[in-house]
């Protein structure tokens, strides 16, 4: 039975977004469980997909009940391909055209694609055409000049079946206020419901956003290390109260453990290094963490980890 996110987004407006070193399957199971309508990998070169150069954890669906791959390139006919290689590890494919790094956008791809709206259009066309799953698509305004409009309007006519917005440029990265009346704009201006993503933080923004600027709400850096954001946009959304958390700290521990012990039940590559970084995620503010995270930087074994965080 196909998954259209289109209907996830119906009932739950709350999306994990795409980070890269940060979103493993481990931590978006967290998310899940926790209230996320879905969750998209990390972003996944389609050249490397067509080489086998491509470690099967950063696209299989693992214990997951919704996976969505999101690929990037910039050549039509490799993202079918790509595609076709992990085609039943997926619900559905979103395409980047938002990624700012230089390493992405130095070989054409990502944001950079948004200065080319028709090649923006021959992808996600062929996608559609030739994938029989659902498109979706993540994009900024532009990539130093705003062209929104113009992108969003090609996504759509190519047959995708949403979008997912950053209030940003690529050139302005992650500085400054995200710019939700252009968001807004994009959500007057075309018929498929466009997600709203930047500067995502409260309970306040569901008020201020959702609905008219966007038809959901996709949560990136405030969900790093909290996957408790989710449990409490849900309530807020269902109740209009705020979800009081006795102790969200120990909430957080309890979290990360639990992201350790799951991680090492799977390949994954880098384990040890995924560990520490969402180390200083998970138990940020906690007492004592600056000397527990250099403890951590010495550890290689994830029971060793565990153990050390419990005793934290």
């Amino acid at each position: 039975m196909k998954i259209s996110p289109v209907e996830l987004i119906k009932e739950n407006p709350f999306i994990l977004a795409p980070m890269d070193d940060v979103t493993d399957v481990t931590f978006r199971k967290l998310c899940e469980e926790n209230g996320c309508a879905y969750s998209t990998t990390e972003l996944t070169s389609v050249e490397s997909l067509i080489r086998d150069k491509v470690h099967p954890s950063r696209y299989e669906r693992k214990n997951l009940k919704v996976n969505s791959i999101q690929l990037f390139g910039k050549d039509p006919k490799s993202f079918v391909l790509a595609a076709k290689k992990v085609y039943d590890e997926a619900d559905f494919f979103d395409v980047n055209f938002g990624c700012p790094s230089a390493t992405v956008t130095g070989n054409d791809c990502g944001a950079m694609l948004l200065k080319d709206p028709k090649n923006v259009y021959e992808i996600v066309s062929a996608l559609v055409k030739n994938i029989d799953k659902p498109i979706t698509a993540k994009i900024r305004l532009g990539y130093d000049k705003v062209n929104h409009i113009e992108v969003a309007k090609e996504i759509e006519r190519a047959g995708a079946c949403l979008i997912a917005v950053h209030g940003r440029t690529a050139k302005q990265k992650y500085s400054g206020e995200a710019n939700w009346d252009a968001i807004k704009e994009i959500h007057n201006a075309v018929s498929i419901p466009v997600i709203g993503n930047g500067d995502i933080r409260t309970e306040e923004d569901i008020d201020k956003y959702l609905g008219s600027h966007c038809s959901a709400l996709m949560i990136g850096r405030a969900a790093i290390g909290n996957p408790l954001i989710f449990k409490r946009f849900n309530h807020y959304y269902k109740t209009k109260t705020k979800l009081e958390i006795e102790n969200p700290k120990l909430e957080q521990k309890k979290l990360f453990v639990k992201y350790i012990e799951e991680l090492d039940k799977i390949e994954q590559y880098n384990k040890d290094l995924k560990i520490k970084k969402q180390s200083a995620w998970f138990l940020k503010g906690l007492e004592g963490v600056r000397e527990f995270r250099g403890n951590v930087q010495s550890l290689k074994d994830p029971n060793d980890i565990i153990r050390l965080v419990k005793s934290f």
